[in-house]
C-alpha cells in the first residue's frame, strides 16, 4: 500500500529546525520523521540563515520560503504541485481555511498547540465555529484544550477534535538519580559558583501569564527555610532574544524589592538544547502559571531529567503531572504560600525529592515519548487519508 501524502505546514514564524524556535516547530520536527515508514511527508517552512532554502528535517523533505505575507501563498502554490492527500497546518485556523478552499481535493487537518489563534484578538469568536468547521480534523494536544474548542462549535466539528500528547527523548536528558549524574551536576555547580546551593528552575518564557512574578513571590517564604535556595530563571518574552519589555523589568524591580538578589540568577534567554544541562542541576522545577496552559511542555522535560516538579492546576497540566507522585499541584487562586509549602517540602525531603523525580522519569517513558505521539499523528492522518 502507498504511503499517504501528507503536508505539514507550520506558522511561518521559525526555521525548521532551529535551536531558537517555538516548541511547535519543535514537536514538528521531532514527531515527522517517526512517522515516516508510514507516511509520506514533506515539511513546508520559511528561509533562514541557519538552514537552506530546501533541504531536509531528519531526513524529511523541507521547503522553505520567504518569511512574510506571502509565505502562504507560495505555500499553496506549491500544494496545488504537489497535491498531498491531506495538510496538517499548525496553529494558524485562518491559513488552514484558505488551503481548504484552495485545495478542495485535500484534506485538511488543523493542529492546535494553544487557544491563542482561536481567541481574539487573532480570531473573533463568531469566526472560529465557521473556519474550524471546513476542518476534517483539529487535532489537540490534552483534553482541556478539546474541551476549550468544543465549547464553542457545533456538534459536527466536536466530532473531529482528536487528542494527541506530546512527547519527549529520554535520550536528551540526563537523569539526576545515577552516580555519574550527580559527580557531573557537583562539578557544574563548582564551576558556576553555586557549590552548596539548591537549585529551583523556572524555564519558559517571560510574560504575565507564566507566572513568575508569583514564584518571586512565593520565594520570600522558601528563602526563610531553606536561606542556600538559588532560584534560576532562564528565559526572555522573545523566542531567540533578550528584549526586555515592561513585564521584564518589573520582575528585576520585584526581585531588588523583595531583597531576594542573592537567591535569583536571571539566565535570559537559553537556546533549547541547553536547557537540558539546567534541569540537570535542578533540585525542583516550578511552573507557576496564572494563565491556562494547553499543555504544558517544561513539564515533560523536568520529568525527564528526574526532578519533581511544583506547577499551578490549570489547563493541561494536570494530565502531565501527577498530583503527590511525580509532583505537587497548586492552585493559582491560593496564593503564594502553597506554593512555597510545595518547594520547601521538596528541598527538605531528598528522599521524597529523588521518589517523585524517578516516578517522573517513569512517567515519560511509559506515556509521553515522541515515539507514542507519532503511532497516534500517523493513525490520524491515515484514517482522514482514507475516508
Amino acid at each position: 500500500m502507498q504511503r499517504p501524502k501528507v503536508a505539514v505546514v507550520t506558522p511561518g514564524s521559525f526555521v525548521i529546525p532551529s535551536p531558537r524556535s517555538s516548541s511547535v516547530e519543535r514537536v514538528i520536527a521531532h514527531m515527522v520523521p517517526l512517522a515516516s515508514h508510514e507516511l509520506q511527508a514533506q515539511i513546508y517552512g520559511i528561509k533562514g540563515a541557519e538552514a537552506p532554502d530546501h533541504g531536509d528535517v531528519d531526513g524529511i523533505p523541507c521547503m522553505r520560503y520567504k518569511r512574510g505575507a506571502g509565505y502562504i501563498s507560495e505555500v499553496i502554490a506549491d500544494l496545488k504541485r504537489w497535491l498531498p492527500a491531506v495538510v496538517d497546518v499548525h496553529n494558524r485556523p485562518a491559513v488552514a481555511y484558505a488551503i481548504r478552499e484552495a485545495l478542495p481535493d485535500s484534506r485538511v487537518v488543523l493542529t492546535l498547540h494553544s487557544t491563542t489563534f482561536i481567541r481574539e484578538p487573532h480570531l473573533k469568536r463568531e469566526e472560529m465555529g465557521r473556519l474550524l468547521a471546513s476542518m476534517d480534523r483539529i487535532i489537540v494536544n490534552s483534553a482541556y484544550l478539546g474541551a476549550i474548542v468544543a465549547s464553542d462549535c457545533p456538534d459536527a466539528v466536536r466530532e473531529r477534535i482528536v487528542i494527541n500528547k506530546l512527547g519527549i527523548y529520554p535520550g536528551d536528558f540526563l537523569p539526576r538519580w545515577t552516580p555519574a549524574a550527580e559527580a557531573a551536576r557537583s562539578a557544574r555547580l563548582d564551576d558556576f559558583g553555586w557549590s552548596g546551593r539548591q537549585i529551583v528552575l523556572f524555564a519558559g518564557r517571560l510574560m504575565p501569564g507564566k507566572g513568575v512574578h508569583r514564584l518571586l513571590k512565593a520565594l520570600r517564604h522558601v528563602v526563610r527555610a531553606c536561606p542556600d535556595i538559588l532560584l534560576l530563571i532562564a528565559g526572555s518574552a522573545y523566542y531567540g532574544h533578550d528584549r526586555l519589555t515592561p513585564y521584564t523589568a518589573s520582575l528585576h524591580r520585584q526581585m531588588h524589592k523583595l531583597r531576594l538578589g542573592k537567591h535569583v540568577q536571571f539566565l535570559d534567554y537559553v537556546p533549547h538544547p541547553a536547557l537540558a544541562s539546567l534541569y540537570q542541576l535542578a533540585d525542583v522545577t516550578v511552573v507557576p502559571s496564572v494563565k491556562d496552559e494547553a499543555f504544558g511542555l517544561v513539564n515533560l522535560e523536568a520529568m525527564a531529567a528526574g526532578v519533581p516538579v511544583v506547577a499551578s492546576r490549570i489547563g493541561g497540566i494536570p494530565e502531565v503531572v501527577q498530583h503527590g507522585e511525580t509532583g505537587w499541584l497548586v492552585y493559582p487562586s491560593h496564593g503564594e504560600q502553597e506554593m512555597a509549602d510545595a518547594i520547601i517540602r521538596l528541598l527538605q525531603q531528598p528522599g521524597l525529592r529523588r521518589r517523585m523525580g524517578e516516578a517522573g522519569l517513569d512517567e515519560v517513558r511509559r506515556r509521553f515519548l515522541w515515539q507514542h505521539s507519532a503511532q497516534r499523528w500517523a493513525q490520524i492522518i491515515t484514517d482522514c487519508a482514507t475516508e
